[in-house]
């Protein structure tokens, strides 16, 4: 029988995909056999690919015949780890592609969760990462002779598997920046790392999966996934009350205190598409790609430093980052102002729609703002009415200080944490209760 080697490039298999969805047609590759003694190194073998990247894995090569099926995915999924295993010389946890490409269900379209500046994200079940409880149980019990079940229960660890494809160096940083970040950290209002998959092909950063999804989906609609009307898992959104969206700002700013203080990093893409929020909706930063070490002098006092290549998000990129490539922790503080803006009204940090020189979220509010009561008139209409007057001034007075073009004259993401905190002790104005009427 002649011999196929072939490989997974990132398009669904015929097995593993549902009828109702599209896929390319697969083709393995053929190889000639050497004329010499017979191959017996596997790497050798697998230098024997003229070209890997066009080759695609047919899990079902030798059609109905199950047993060699079987023991074909077995070789590949060896050859496959094997290939990833020598190349992993980074932090963190190690997972290996097979884990991914069976954790996401072959990246089936049901398990697709958006696309980021990273790459597609999937839903992924990690076996190896399953919890195992045990429960001794006793079944019956008989004189001299004792009988006893062992019941285990399994809960599936599952993670959302982040999947870069870009092979260029400036991608490659970014995956580096931001699996070191966050294997450092360890704070509740951080992405918590599950492991990575360093590939030849590949690179993927797994993290725990949050079940309400990214918050800018709960801010707007027309960011959410459609399930039925293309690629997304069906997830549900809640319209965000003042307390719940307070308590995310809180969040987000403690995160950040911890970044600056602790780690010694800056994050430089504070957005609300960046957090996300778990079944409580607390909140999670995550997306470190661009996350910078901050400089400090003899002295312990930071610096400013230099990048060539000016990268963020229209909008919430600090002026001095823009215009001059200048990065420090006031870039953070200067984004998360734009956050505290974008929360509370509902509105996205860039809209060419807003007119000239309105584009700009903060140009746009500058303006509305230099009046107090014109304070209440931007807030976005979901929350009703239900929300302090005068927390929300506070609120927005300490946004617009985070959004000073004046570099010095921003506070410190300490200051702006305990300003946050302290709109909490406002109280949220209750509904009066309806009453029936009753007619005479």
């Amino acid at each position: 029988m002649k011999k196929f080697f072939c490989c997974h490039k990132g398009e669904s298999s015929s097995g593993a995909v549902e009828a109702e969805e599209q896929t390319q047609p697969l083709q393995p590759v053929q190889l000639q056999p050497s004329s010499s003694q017979p191959v017996q190194d596997p790497q050798a073998s697998s230098r024997s690919v003229k070209d890997e990247n066009e080759a695609i894995f047919d899990e079902n090569l030798f059609d109905n015949n199950e047993g060699l099926n079987l023991a074909w995915r077995n070789l590949w999924k060896s050859y496959e780890d094997a290939k990833a295993a020598t190349h992993d010389p980074y932090p963190g946890p190690k997972i290996k592609w097979s884990e991914i490409f069976q954790g996401t269900l072959n990246f089936r379209n049901i398990n697709y969760l958006g696309r980021g500046n990273f790459g597609e994200v999937y839903r992924c079940d990690i076996p190896r990462l399953d919890k195992v409880t045990k429960l001794k149980v006793l079944s019956f019990t008989v004189p001299k002779l004792e009988t006893h079940l062992l019941k285990i229960f399994v809960s599936c660890q599952t993670g959302a598997a982040k999947v870069q494809n870009n092979p260029s160096e400036e991608a490659h940083a970014e995956f580096l920046a931001e699996i070191t970040t966050l294997h450092a950290a360890n704070h509740p209002n951080v992405i918590t790392l599950l492991g990575k998959c360093f590939h030849q092909d590949h690179r993927v950063i797994v993290y725990e999966f949050m079940h309400r999804g990214s918050l800018d989906h709960h801010l707007f609609p027309n960011t959410r996934l459609l399930r039925g009307r293309g690629r997304g898992l069906l997830q549900v959104y809640k319209v965000l009350s003042w307390t719940m969206r307070l308590r995310i700002a809180v969040g987000v700013a403690k995160a950040l205190v911890y970044l600056h203080e602790e780690l010694k990093m800056v994050h430089r893409d504070v957005k609300v598409s960046n957090v996300l929020l778990d079944k409580k909706f607390v909140p999670k930063l995550t997306d470190f790609g661009l996350a910078s070490c901050i400089v400090e002098d003899e002295n312990g006092v930071e610096k400013r430093s230099e990048i060539t290549l000016i990268k963020g998000t229209p909008g919430c990129t600090a002026p001095e980052t823009e215009e001059l490539g200048l990065v420090s922790s006031k870039n953070d503080v200067y984004s998360y102002g734009v956050f505290l803006f974008t929360l509370f009204t509902g509105r996205k940090a860039f809209d060419s729609k807003r007119g000239s020189g309105k584009e700009k979220l903060t140009d746009w509010l500058k303006i509305v703002c230099s009046r107090g009561d014109n304070i209440p008139l931007v807030v976005d209409s979901a929350m009703g009415n239900r929300f302090p007057g005068e927390g929300l001034i506070k609120l927005f007075q300490t946004a617009l200080m985070c959004v000073d073009p004046q570099l010095l004259a921003r506070p410190e993401m300490r200051f702006v944490e305990s300003m946050v905190s302290d709109v909490a002790v406002y109280e949220v104005p209750t509904c009066p209760t309806l009453t029936r009427r009753h007619s005479i």
